[in-house]
């Protein structure tokens, strides 16, 4: 045991897990442990781009519906459920607890699907016409979370060029 272990609390049954993936587990009583944690990620990731300008946009949203009707197999009513909760958790997700989002994606995704992912959070920054700084920088910590090269970030970047909001003419 190292040294340092001595000063951190033994981790209970629920200590590694999320407030919103304790949540989700709650709301899908029926699905595996595996699709809740990819949910929670997913969700709690997409939310957090989404009110990185401190509002979210109803594109924002809808966004976020589609990117978890694309990554997982849940119906409508649980992705509308699981969106309600994650937007209503927003502001407990904002810059806290990233490893307990990237970690596990890191360890069930591809760097391929964790490229996909980037990829998903700038289409949801641009949804509303405007990829803002705020939210670059936000996608940015993410992509380092998910262990990703800076030249993944450009990329992803990219694929939104037209609505970087630092290249908009106002």
């Amino acid at each position: 045991m190292s040294f340092w272990n001595l000063f951190r609390p033994a981790d209970g049954p629920n200590e590694s897990r999320s407030q919103l993936q304790l949540k989700v587990a709650s709301l899908l009583p029926n699905e595996n442990e595996e699709t809740h944690i990819l949910v929670t990620c997913l969700a709690g990731l997409f939310s957090r781009v989404a009110y990185a300008d401190m509002n979210i946009e109803q594109t924002e949203v809808t966004h976020i519906k589609k990117a978890l009707s694309d990554w997982t197999e849940l119906k409508e009513e649980q992705i509308e459920a699981v969106v309600k909760l994650s937007i209503g958790m927003v502001k407990e997700l904002t810059s806290v607890e990233d490893h307990k989002y990237t970690d596990p994606l890191n360890d069930m995704l591809t760097n391929e699907q964790r490229y996909k992912v980037l990829e998903g959070l700038f289409a949801l920054a641009a949804s509303d016409g405007n990829a803002e700084q705020l939210e670059s920088e936000e996608i940015r910590i993410i992509s380092k979370g998910l262990l990703l090269e800076h030249k993944h970030f450009i990329s992803a970047r990219a694929t939104v060029l037209n609505s970087l909001g630092a290249l908009k003419k106002d």
